[in-house]
């Protein structure tokens, strides 16, 4: 993808080395305290002003999806490719840790994406992948009928939480997984 300036023309050199820098700053910094940085905290970690910071992402919630784009791709990818696995259920499974994975990877991210603020195309694209090998799932009789992508995107949520407060949860997150996705198959 070609970054490109609000009226579709290529974007500068210079605007391009100030957004990567924000983006930069930004992983650093919310990889440390989580969402609650400052957008003014960011800013002054890339030595930029506030107000080119808003030029490139105008709210918290476009900077946060910009950083989590390439992996919510990767995610997607991992998605399509499990489709093709052998075990609907099993695939459904492992995709579903790998999404915990992803909302985990920034504190703060998970309450982003499923409370609706403003990460709606990331959520849309995930929301597809979920459904996708749900719906696979759902059709080969593994997994129950009464369950949506939207649930398991908020369970995979719920999940990301337990790792978000620390490595001591980690074990505890993984046997919740484990859980859910027994949970999640069809009854005999």
């Amino acid at each position: 993808m070609v970054d490109q300036a609000d009226d579709d023309r290529p974007m500068r050199s210079h605007a391009r080395r100030n957004r990567d820098r924000i983006l930069d700053a930004a992983r650093d910094a919310l990889n440390g305290t989580g969402e609650d940085t400052s957008l003014n905290e960011i800013a002054r970690r890339a030595g930029v002003g506030i107000g080119t910071l808003f030029r490139h992402f105008p709210h918290r919630d476009a900077l946060l999806e910009a950083l989590t784009q390439e992996q919510t791709g990767a995610l997607c990818t991992a998605a399509r490719r499990l489709l093709d696995a052998p075990d609907p259920a099993a695939a459904l499974a492992v995709w579903l840790r790998d999404l915990v994975t992803h909302l985990a990877t920034y504190r703060g991210l998970s309450a982003s994406l499923l409370g609706g603020n403003g990460l709606g195309n990331s959520y849309q694209v995930i929301d597809a992948a979920a459904t996708a090998l749900l719906v696979r799932a759902q059709k080969a009789g593994h997994v129950r009928a009464d369950v949506d992508a939207s649930a398991l995107i908020s369970l995979a949520g719920a999940v990301s939480w337990l790792v978000e407060l620390g490595p001591a949860q980690v074990g505890r997150a993984d046997f919740v997984l484990t859980v859910l996705a027994d949970g999640l198959r069809a009854g005999d």
